[in-house]
């Protein structure tokens, strides 16, 4: 029997995989395309690929869910059915406080327990000491998770019994970070139109948390390069989270929110085919605006 299970290889799960399989426990793993699961399972002897969600469930007591959102949760989970009884889920999944809880009384109301997690930092970050991963649900839930909130390592916090409590924490915490993200971005722009060096630009922002500065190191280096790629956190990871946090604004009676518009570049981005570029692609659209606002306006008549 595996000491856990990971449902999900994307960016976050394959990152929560290789820590517990480094930290010496047995992951049982499934995920949709059976391609990258296999991807994961390759470099680490002490990962079990299965065929189905359900037999990876099987597979273990306590099982990490680590998928896009909470309606493919949802999906995924009804393809485990019965599965759901005596284990505890831990999830991981993009969403706000009010998805919480009917998949908590969905996996309740199966036999399971549940818990809500949140990874506040980039997915190269876990199994290391920067790895940040806020917690709601019961303390001897949490407690059980014990082998994997030490694979995970760095700070692992247990917030509340109420498991939207991490979700909440999340909301909170991801709308400030795009806050930064937005001022970044714009900072950027304007640094490079009146002529400041980008590298400066870096150097002269006070960068008191590590998050921040990786963003800001990463993103200058991108931005100068015009070379986006970058697959820790390309757009299709951001789209969800914005969409969220601008109706969480909009509930809150926040007007003009700049989540809305940063939510709206990347939408653009998007239907212009960004899809596995950082975010700081959307630098272009500021440059793309500049240049159509100083090009030359034809001459009536000519």
């Amino acid at each position: 029997m595996a000491d856990v299970t990971v449902i999900g290889t994307g960016v976050i799960g394959s990152g929560v995989v290789r820590a517990c399989a480094a930290a010496g426990l047995e992951v049982a793993v499934w995920n949709r395309t059976g391609r990258r699961a296999g991807e994961v399972a390759k470099a680490n002897p002490r990962v079990q690929v299965h065929a189905t969600a359900a037999e990876a469930v099987r597979a273990s007591r306590i099982t990490l869910l680590c998928l896009l959102n909470y309606p493919v949760t949802h999906r995924v989970l009804e393809q485990a059915g019965a599965e759901l009884s005596g284990r505890l889920f831990v999830q991981h999944s993009s969403g706000v406080p009010e998805s919480v809880g009917p998949l908590q009384d969905r996996i309740t109301g199966a036999g399971g327990r549940f818990v809500e997690a949140a990874v506040l930092n980039y997915p190269d970050a876990i199994g290391t000491d920067a790895c940040f991963t806020v917690y709601g649900g019961a303390p001897e839930d949490f407690a059980e998770l014990g082998p994997v909130t030490k694979a995970m390592a760095g700070h692992q916090v247990h917030l509340h019994d109420e498991p939207r409590y991490a979700k909440a924490y999340h909301v909170v915490a991801s709308a400030f970070y795009y806050a930064f993200v937005s001022g970044f971005l714009e900072c950027a722009a304007i640094a490079e139109h009146v002529g400041v060096p980008l590298n400066a630009f870096a150097d002269s922002v006070p960068l008191y948390d590590p998050g921040f500065e990786n963003t800001v190191r990463v993103g200058l280096d991108l931005i100068e390069r015009r070379d986006y790629a970058y697959e820790q956190a390309p757009l299709t990871t951001h789209i969800d989270v914005l969409q969220n946090l601008a109706g969480a604004a909009e509930d809150a009676g926040v007007d003009a929110s700049y989540l809305t518009a940063l939510r709206d570049r990347v939408r653009t981005a998007l239907e212009q085919g960004h899809r596995r570029e950082h975010i700081a692609i959307l630098t272009e659209q500021f440059r793309a605006r500049r240049s159509a606002a100083a090009a030359p306006h034809p001459v009536e008549g000519a």
